[in-house]
């Protein structure tokens, strides 16, 4: 009976850590949570008919329904399929070696032209040295009659400011100003932001990038035996088509697995690094607990994906949507007048006795 007591007790222990991360602290403050998102499951990647592991996500936008993946153990090809992920829609070979530690995966537009951009840049030991972002133009998507194609990559090749080695496995565009990003993972310290211009004629010729911001300080990472509390470990990142909105997701330590996406809005003027420099909002639907979640892509303003590894080999695809759907922000005030909510930062609150409650029940201290 004892040991049955003990075991419940583990296993009730065991739901309270993975029930709910930490409030998040981020450059000394406690964040606010952001609860206008919903999730839910849309699939599950077969990966005896896709690939495993996946470290890059990107929605088709030449053939809109489809999502581009792509992995970072060593298969040497990207795959298409639908948000299901039962099927392989297409499968995207190389004419040329390239450095094949892929990390992350970001869709964006240059001229007119549809591009894909993949971060060949892991290091996990920080002994390699050799960073690069590949690029080809989207390939249109046929599962019927041409589930297979071949590209010719591009890199552009750079190192780092300070001239060190880093590992990363981030990576975003940003349409409105044809930009790189690339977040580092650092290991219970800061990642920090850098950008690249993106430009056609780089050649092989190294690039250095500019360093941008750190992703909170290192004194949220807290004391002591709870290094969870604060935001490193970065793996994913997206900026929405429009370039209104940016997601940035980690991966933390591997007892607690606390982890969080950070989401901001961009106001009108102001460029990526303005953003990313400001106190973000944690996304609560996310919850606490995606195995080895390293992928993250938007859909359209309303909508975006997480995916990545999973305990028993097929991982599960998450579809996050905006609860009040496509013009929340003009119809969320009117909303409020009329149910007694409040409008605040972007989210909807219910004014109560007692005090203010976020919209499923949770009091705001």
């Amino acid at each position: 009976m004892k040991k049955s007591l003990l075991s419940l007790s583990f296993v009730l222990c065991s739901l309270v850590l993975f029930a709910a991360p930490p409030d998040l602290v981020y450059n000394g403050d406690t964040l606010e949570w952001n609860y206008s998102w919903r999730k839910s499951q849309c699939g599950t990647l077969d990966i005896n008919k896709n690939i495993i592991e996946v470290s890059g996500i990107a929605c088709s936008r030449v053939t809109p329904g489809y999502i581009w993946m792509q992995s970072d153990e060593t298969t040497k090809y990207i795959i298409a399929t639908t948000e299901k992920g039962d099927e392989r829609a297409c499968k995207v070979n190389f004419t040329k070696s390239i450095r094949w530690d892929w990390e992350d995966m970001s869709g964006g537009v240059y001229e007119g032209v549809n591009y894909l951009f993949i971060g060949a840049f892991g290091d996990n030991d920080e002994t390699d040295g050799e960073y690069s972002v590949v690029y080809f133009e989207e390939p249109a998507i046929d599962p019927e009659n041409t589930p297979e194609v071949t590209v010719t990559p591009n890199r552009i090749k750079y190192v780092y400011p300070d001239g060190k080695k880093h590992n990363n496995e981030a990576l975003m565009y940003d349409n409105l100003t044809n930009e790189i990003y690339i977040i580092t993972k650092v290991y219970y310290d800061v990642c920090q932001v850098f950008r690249l211009p993106f430009r056609l004629d780089y050649g092989d010729e190294v690039q250095t990038l500019e360093y941008i911001c750190d992703l909170g300080v290192k004194s949220d990472l807290g004391e002591g035996t709870a290094p969870y509390k604060g935001f490193h470990l970065v793996t994913a990142a997206d900026i929405s088509p429009d370039g209104k909105y940016i997601l940035i997701k980690n991966h933390n330590n591997i007892a607690a697995r606390f982890c969080w996406v950070l989401y901001w809005v961009r106001q009108e003027g102001e460029s990526v690094a303005d953003v990313v420099k400001r106190q973000p909002q944690p996304i609560r639907a996310y919850g606490t607990y995606e195995w080895q979640g390293e992928a993250i892509c938007w859909l359209d303003d309303d909508t975006f994906y997480t995916t990545s590894d999973s305990d028993d080999g097929n991982p599960p695809i998450y579809k996050f949507t905006r609860k009040w759907g496509e013009g929340v922000e003009e119809a969320a005030p009117e909303k409020a007048q009329q149910r007694n909510l409040i409008y605040k930062d972007g989210v909807l609150y219910i004014q109560a006795q007692g005090g203010l409650y976020t919209i499923d029940g949770r009091k705001i201290n």
